[in-house]
């Protein structure tokens, strides 16, 4: 008996020291205010993993379609550090001055941003190796047009993210516009794009890679 109390309590102590140490790095990893409103949507959507899926590195040029005050980027721009940049394109100019501010209080010099509008992003051309828009696809008045208008931006070998709700996965999704899997691979056809892969590791939403078709 003393025996089975003994290894509950080595247990338990093991498990709260390797919580204390993923808390650790997790807060290590994370040397940027993270806003109120963005934790609930953390949650749903966590940005490690987001990024994981997107296959994000070291050194990459993204561009951000509807970047809005930062919530993805600065996850972003840290993930591809000094070495890399992304350009955060959204039509609200106070939402992305407050981005602008966000990166100056945390020190980043790896984000440019970018007014476009409702059909132009107003990337570089052949500079990016990925276009991502989280949380944008289905609130967008034209997205094969914006898509399309998207394809002069990418280097050789660069490709699409897309992480957006699946009506097949919550039961709001059908009325609040969100797309299918067959919906958004017709619409990438339409855009020039080939749909190549499709993650279900979120509970709510998919994440969709796609490639410009040369």
């Amino acid at each position: 008996m003393n025996k089975i109390k003994s290894l509950l309590v080595y247990s338990i102590v093991l498990i709260t020291i390797i919580l204390v140490k993923i808390n650790s790095l997790s807060a290590q990893s994370v040397d940027f205010k993270i806003e109120s409103w963005e934790k609930r949507i953390n949650d749903r959507q966590p940005p490690e993993i987001v990024m994981e899926e997107a296959g994000f590195e070291s050194g990459m040029t993204v561009g951000e379609v509807g970047a809005g005050t930062g919530r993805m980027t600065l996850w972003i721009a840290d993930k591809i550090g000094p070495e890399g940049i992304i350009y955060a394109n959204d039509i609200d100019e106070q939402g992305l001055k407050h981005l602008e501010d966000r990166a100056m209080e945390a020190g980043f010099e790896n984000i440019r941003t970018i007014v476009g509008s409702v059909t132009e992003p107003g990337f570089p051309d052949g500079l990016l190796d990925v276009v991502f828009m989280i949380n944008v696809y289905h609130h967008l008045d034209d997205p094969v047009a914006l898509l399309r208008n998207t394809r002069s931006a990418f280097k050789p070998g660069g490709y699409l993210v897309i992480v957006d709700c699946d009506p097949d996965k919550v039961a709001w999704g059908k009325g609040h516009g969100c797309t299918g899997k067959e919906l958004m691979r017709d619409k990438l056809k339409l855009a020039g794009y080939e749909l190549v892969e499709i993650s279900d590791v979120l509970s709510e939403d998919g994440i969709y890679i796609a490639r410009p078709v040369r």
